[in-house]
């Protein structure tokens, strides 16, 4: 296999404000590392030679909040609000997976991810649904080859008969769960740098649904495990209670750089500030926050406060799962929330295409603790990089690099995938993949997903559900009040 590659005469969109966009560009990579970037490099005879003509060279986009799990139930939110998906995401079809299941969920949101460019994620896994559960998620992340952090869930799905939970694990031993985040951190992640592919992190439990103190206990056993990652839903616009987590462990001295909160959107001055003083990440996921009631999108706002921002597919129930949706739906909602506020017509655009793109690289690379690793074309850095092709309808003529990736790419334009210095995408196909029988795989695991939803007791789901909603009322009409 060759480990030393030259991308010949590309446009580069660096997003390295050192080296910026250059046109007519070489990238040299060696082994797993970017060489050299600059115009008429050498060449050796080592090198396998790309012509990157028509085509922009970019890095790697980077998820930094997803439940990779659900991709067996791609489109079924698509008319859900957040409640909506709580009863029927979490508490039916969460209890519905097999481990043969997660991996599958997990390993084919891996190669989608690849197929539209992204090479780093987060992987926030509330689908612990038994050790055996953990094991396959890890195998399928490691079998996608995969930049990905696999964040185990502390949240237990409920175990209904016919679910695939054990419910006497469950009723007898609730907190299980840390136990087994302490094996799988020994099993499977001797070594938890951040070069390592795929890298152990802790995803906490609701802290809108849980006392603070509950989140002080995973956050001080995620860091005695020595999580690369500890995330957690904050501050869901319209569904907040206000429980002002952020200020509550800021107050206790536990903010810090492995923390990554996602949404946000009711995020308060005092705790925006916290977050960028602690060097804490912050995920937005524009599709779900703008579609489940979540709020505006906190991105560029955030950004403005000196935090570390990037953004998230969150689920594919009701999402695709690639990053120029987000990119998208975060610029022009952005841009539209700004204009409405002008006593006039806007003379000047809101926000450019740059900074989107930048959050859905170097920005996600710098809030998941990975900036010096990844996130952008600069020589010593991994070498996670896009070559994206600009010879179709939609794409030609490509008069400014930046927007074609922000506001007119798809996943159907990229050609050509790193991962580490390896190639996983190749001429627009997936390398190492026989799509054909996973596909197969895939359409038989959620065709008995869905068997064993019918089996849920839609009834009792209900009424502990609406028994919810009405606390959750009553906390958030306090909180709007205050």
């Amino acid at each position: 296999m060759a480990t030393k590659y030259l991308i010949q005469n590309a446009t580069v969109v660096s997003v390295d404000p050192k080296i910026g966009v250059v046109n007519n560009c070489d990238v040299a990579i060696d082994g797993e590392f970017i060489a050299a970037v600059a115009q008429g490099l050498p060449v050796s005879a080592e090198q396998v030679v790309i012509d990157g003509t028509d085509m922009i060279v970019s890095p790697g986009f980077v998820d930094t909040h997803r439940h990779a799990w659900q991709t067996q139930t791609r489109t079924i939110a698509a008319d859900f609000v957040l409640s909506d998906y709580v009863k029927v995401l979490r508490n039916v079809f969460g209890s519905c997976y097999t481990a043969e299941d997660a991996y599958l969920g997990n390993y084919c949101a891996g190669i989608e991810c690849i197929d539209s460019g992204i090479t780093s994620i987060i992987d926030h896994s509330h689908i612990m649904n038994s050790p055996e559960h953990a094991d396959k998620v890890i195998n399928a992340w490691r079998d996608s080859n995969m930049r990905a952090t696999f964040c185990y869930g502390a949240y237990g799905n409920p175990a209904w008969t016919g679910s695939t939970l054990d419910s006497g694990r469950e009723n007898d031993t609730p907190d299980w769960r840390y136990e087994d985040a302490r094996r799988v951190r020994q099993e499977h992640f001797t070594d938890n740098d951040a070069n390592q592919l795929v890298r152990f992190g802790f995803a906490t439990s609701e802290p809108e649904m849980v006392p603070i103190e509950t989140i002080v206990s995973q956050i001080e056993l995620a860091r005695e495990l020595g999580a690369a990652v500890i995330t957690a839903h904050i501050a869901l616009g319209m569904w907040d209670v206000g429980l002002r987590t952020v200020r509550s462990l800021e107050s206790k001295g536990l903010l810090g750089p492995d923390l990554l909160f996602s949404h946000g959107s009711t995020l308060e001055d005092d705790e925006l500030s916290a977050i960028s003083s602690r060097s804490v990440g912050l995920s937005s996921t524009p599709d779900t926050e703008l579609q489940m009631g979540m709020g505006a999108p906190v991105g560029f706002k955030a950004v403005d406060c000196g935090c570390k921002v990037g953004l998230g597919v969150d689920v594919c129930c009701s999402a695709p799962g690639d990053m120029f949706h987000q990119m998208r739906l975060l610029l022009q909602a952005h841009r539209h929330l700004q204009h409405d506020k002008a006593p006039g017509p806007p003379m000047k655009i809101a926000r450019k295409c740059e900074e989107a793109l930048k959050l859905a690289t170097q920005g996600g690379a710098d809030a998941i603790g990975l900036g010096d690793i990844v996130g952008s074309i600069t020589p010593g850095k991994r070498a996670d990089i896009l070559l994206t092709r600009c010879d179709s309808p939609r794409l030609v003529p490509a008069h400014d690099p930046v927007a074609t990736l922000v506001l007119y790419a798809n996943a159907s334009d990229i050609d050509t995938v790193f991962i580490n210095g390896r190639v996983v995408k190749s001429g627009g196909k997936l390398q190492s993949v026989d799509w054909p029988a996973v596909r197969s795989r895939l359409r038989k695991s959620t065709a008995e997903i869905h068997e064993r939803a019918r089996l849920a007791p839609v009834d009792e789901i209900e009424k502990a559900m609406n028994a919810m909603l009405e606390v959750l009322k009553v906390a958030i009409e306090k909180n709007q009040q205050a």
